[in-house]
């Protein structure tokens, strides 16, 4: 068992590493093979990572589109196809074309990669841009270097994402880096520093906003709705956790309305919190941690919507933006409430904290976010004895901390304060 572990790994890694050199044989063949004339007043703008990520940098597309210098270019965008729906829907008017990528078979599929990368090479871009920190060689790094662009500008950035021999060659591609601070800053922000250096300006942003584009006005007093996955299940919260929070809450306030939501990767988890509230009378799921309603004596829930898999992105934004509540893992939901104003607890198990979560202190400031985030027990009573940035510091790039230790009291007792 353990020697065929071992021929798999070893496959594995000749695999990848066949796939990496087919990549950058392809590359340099439409670098060698593709000519081009620099066509003057164009911009490349390249952003391939995921939904969470296009959220906290879409804002800074109409301040392109605004400003006074590349109002006038041909503003082209090289996107990730994962959110063309969002960006078709609120942004499509920022640019004047879009390049749609799809990641996987732009790495795997070495016939739709040279087709790309030919498309863009063969615009004539005088300048590009890549305003990701935690760069990839193969994406954004490599279409910069292939587009062939006058200046090709990009983020200093980090090594989560490239050995330091990558980021070397990588560094190579540009006409030139633009600092960001090397620590954890919020990921808006972040970009934002990016986009100010870039434009050699003041931003008068202060957080992602949807607030023109989606209604946000009408908010349902008693609809609560609950994001129950995430990308990873290391920063998922267990359903059944999910189901006993419904449980306790339909307890206090048998007139709430649970709205599951996520997409089809979801669905299980949905149908397993509905059973457990279903079967919520067997004695297993009955056992609850002190401090907690006993749900012994408490009807099951009827007011609880499955939605999972049944919305796009667009409406479920819009189920986001019409809630009084959106209890949520630390996923792109988190950002969608934040963009939307609406009431959000944000369940973070500290992967990657000081960058996507949480969102900076506005205490002191003239605007304000109702997001709130629940961390687990540990890294709050870090929180508490020490810095936020020594805490950033310390979590930021690690696993962070089992999120099954954040207990269900203690998201309890933070809806109470929201709505209850």
């Amino acid at each position: 068992m353990k020697e065929k572990t071992i021929f798999q790994n070893l496959k594995e890694r000749i695999k990848i590493a066949f796939e990496v050199r087919l990549c950058h044989f392809i590359d340099k063949l439409v670098c060698i093979s593709i000519k081009y004339k620099v066509e003057k007043n164009t911009l490349l703008i390249i952003r391939l990572d995921a939904i969470g990520d296009y959220i906290l940098f879409r804002n800074f597309l109409e301040e392109l589109a605004n400003d006074r210098i590349y109002k006038n270019y041909k503003r082209v965008l090289c996107g990730n196809i994962m959110w063309k729906s969002l960006f078709e829907e609120w942004d499509k008017e920022t640019v004047d074309e879009v390049i749609w990528i799809d990641r996987k078979k732009f790495y795997q599929n070495p016939l739709y990669r040279y087709q790309k990368q030919k498309e863009i090479r063969k615009q004539g871009f005088e300048i590009a841009i890549e305003s990701t920190y935690s760069r990839l060689l193969l994406f954004g790094d490599a279409i910069e270097h292939v587009s062939g662009a006058e200046k090709r500008i990009g983020n200093e950035g980090n090594t989560d994402n490239l050995i330091e021999k990558e980021k070397k060659l990588a560094d190579s591609f540009y006409t030139e880096l633009l600092e960001t601070p090397n620590k954890p800053v919020f990921e808006f922000d972040r970009n934002k520093i990016f986009f100010e250096q870039f434009l050699n300006r003041k931003i008068d942003l202060k957080y992602p906003s949807l607030l023109n584009k989606v209604n946000t006005k009408e908010k349902k007093r008693n609809q609560i709705a609950l994001f129950i996955g995430a990308s990873e299940v290391y920063k998922t919260w267990h359903f059944e956790n999910f189901a006993k929070l419904i449980l306790e809450l339909n307890a206090i306030n048998n007139e709430l309305n649970f709205i599951l939501i996520g997409g089809k990767n979801e669905q299980i988890l949905a149908q397993n919190i509905i059973d457990f509230i279903k079967n919520k009378n067997n004695s297993e799921n009955q056992s609850e941690t002190q401090n907690i309603t006993s749900l012994l004596s408490v009807s099951p829930p009827t007011n609880i919507i499955n939605l999972t898999g049944k919305t796009n992105l667009i409406e479920l934004t819009q189920k986001i933006a019409e809630s009084n509540l959106l209890i949520t893992n630390e996923t792109v939901a988190s950002h969608l409430g934040a963009a939307t104003q609406t009431k959000t607890i944000c369940i973070a198990n500290g992967r990657h904290i000081g960058r996507f979560s949480p969102y900076p202190s506005l205490e002191n400031t003239e605007y304000s976010l109702p997001i709130f985030y629940i961390f687990p027990p540990k890294i709050e009573e870090e929180l508490q004895q020490n810095s936020k940035e020594k805490v950033y510091e310390k979590y930021c790039n690690s696993m962070g901390v089992d999120i099954n230790e954040i207990g269900v009291g203690r998201v309890l007792e933070e809806v109470k304060k929201k709505i209850l």
